[in-house]
């Protein structure tokens, strides 16, 4: 009876370490993200959001050289997107970005609140939905643009992707 009792837990515990070491994460499911080739376009808060214009600037964080991005929705009425101050009326897409061509995937670390993330904006509440899951690649940078691309989720109503480019404006 005792053998049998034994035998009975020793095969539990194997087949509990069995179903453990089975339910880890894939190491090679591929990466989170799967950029479209189209314009950036997609839901910020269940709002339809089109990419028309962009600015960038070159900023320093914490001795690191970055690229602040503003993304502006294709119906956001302005003259000049670099005399535009604010966030404006639509939906809207802003980050920063290493100043260097490169994947940079989303991640936000709530322990240290630190990674790097993607803000899709809506401007009806100031509601900042910070999304955490994708990637952004810079593809080019030049002295008057930066080229790239993105796959941002948040959730099901605040998710973008696609290509956009950020010109540098001019300061006076």
């Amino acid at each position: 009876m005792k053998t049998s009792i034994r035998l009975i837990l020793i095969s539990f515990s194997l087949c509990s370490i069995l179903v453990i070491t089975s339910c880890g994460g894939d190491d090679d499911s591929g990466p989170s993200y799967d950029f479209i080739d189209q314009n950036l376009q997609g839901t910020i808060d269940g709002l339809s959001f089109t990419f028309g214009e962009g600015t960038v600037e070159e900023t320093t964080i914490e001795g690191e050289q970055m690229i602040s991005f503003d993304l502006y929705h294709a119906s956001e009425e302005f003259t000049d997107v670099c005399d535009f101050f604010g966030f404006g009326d639509e939906v809207s897409v802003f980050f920063f970005a290493p100043a260097e061509v490169g994947i940079y995937e989303l991640s936000l670390d709530l322990s240290t609140f630190s990674g790097q993330t993607v803000t899709l904006f809506n401007p009806d509440g100031a509601v900042n939905n910070i999304a955490s899951i994708g990637a952004v690649e810079i593809l080019t940078i030049t002295d008057t643009e930066v080229t790239g691309r993105m796959d941002a989720t948040l959730d099901g109503e605040n998710t973008v992707n696609g290509n956009f480019t950020g010109i540098f404006c001019l300061k006076d």
